[in-house]
């Protein structure tokens, strides 16, 4: 309905507003006087308090040595062996390998080079820290992290590692990366025999024959992460970094769940495995590699 000009107030801003909507009497407010929706709401509205378990990681569990399998013996395919390194696999998710024919020679110059790397100091390892980019270099270390019992390098023929190595610690990179290849070589032709025995009984079983090539930067299917272990260090901080490496072999066993892994243990007292099977520990054998396979060759 139009509006008249004679309706309107000579003054625009002389009016009043409408009362309010009159109220039942004896009615109640639902909002301000309902008890039960005042309690609802401080209930609902009541954040817990958040309570961890004391106890997130499952009980650590010390065992026998794994069976040593001979490489010789897994290189003639003795059918006696076969079954030890399956039944390794499933229970415990390694075994150990002896007489693989890699010169001790080669393991300590090796070893005796990747010591400089984890001399160099804080500043300059910056430029080379891993990232989910850039899968090479060094651990990040934060600063609650400072002054851990172990740190770790990972190695691999990318050219851009090299090119960034060699910024950092010109005089001793290229003596490591030599010694690193000549051992790796190595150890890939240790690997390629095991993963052919696993190929055969997977045909064997399976009736199928499927091969996968893996390939990583540069075209490598591998990576060589070198560790340095401290000593010297009180108990409870022994087991908190434990917890911490443990914690790390989860995560690396989710995202690498195929991987095949050879370990030069260098007379390790102690070597964890962690799988879904649990968390078992033992002593390897002095010149032992140790192999472990992730949870889908498992």
């Amino acid at each position: 309905m139009a509006l008249s000009p004679q309706s309107v107030p000579e003054n625009p801003f002389d009016f009043r507003a409408p009362p309010p909507s009159p109220v039942a009497s004896g009615r109640r407010s639902c909002v301000t006087n309902d008890e039960v929706l005042s309690e609802f709401l401080q209930h609902s509205l009541f954040v817990p308090d958040l309570i961890l378990p004391d106890k997130v990681f499952p009980r650590q569990k010390f065992i026998d040595k794994p069976p040593k399998i001979d490489f010789q013996a897994l290189n003639s395919m003795q059918t006696e062996t076969l079954p030890k390194i399956l039944d390794s696999i499933a229970t415990i998710g390694c075994f150990q390998l002896v007489n693989y024919g890699i010169p001790v020679e080669s393991i300590r110059s090796a070893l005796t080079a990747a010591a400089g790397i984890f001399q160099l100091p804080p500043q300059k390892r910056t430029a080379v820290t891993r990232s989910p980019e850039k899968l090479y270099g060094f651990e990040e270390v934060h600063e609650e992290d400072e002054g851990e019992v172990s740190e770790e390098f990972v190695w691999c023929k990318a050219k851009a590692l090299e090119l960034a190595m060699e910024g950092i610690w010109p005089v001793g990179y290229s003596n490591f990366s030599e010694k690193m290849e000549t051992l790796v070589a190595e150890m890939e032709k240790v690997a390629e025999k095991i993963l052919i025995v696993f190929r055969e009984i997977y045909q064997e079983k399976t009736g199928r024959c499927e091969k996968e090539k893996m390939e990583g930067e540069d075209g490598n299917g591998w990576a060589c992460y070198v560790y340095k272990h401290g000593g010297n260090v009180s108990a409870e901080k022994w087991r908190s970094c434990l917890r911490y490496d443990v914690m790390k072999m989860l995560i690396g066993g989710m995202d690498y769940s195929h991987t095949l892994c050879l370990h030069i243990c260098d007379g390790s007292s102690e070597f964890h495995v962690y799988s879904k099977k649990g968390w078992v520990s033992f002593c390897p054998h002095k010149h032992a590699l140790v192999v472990t396979v992730g949870d889908q060759t498992q």
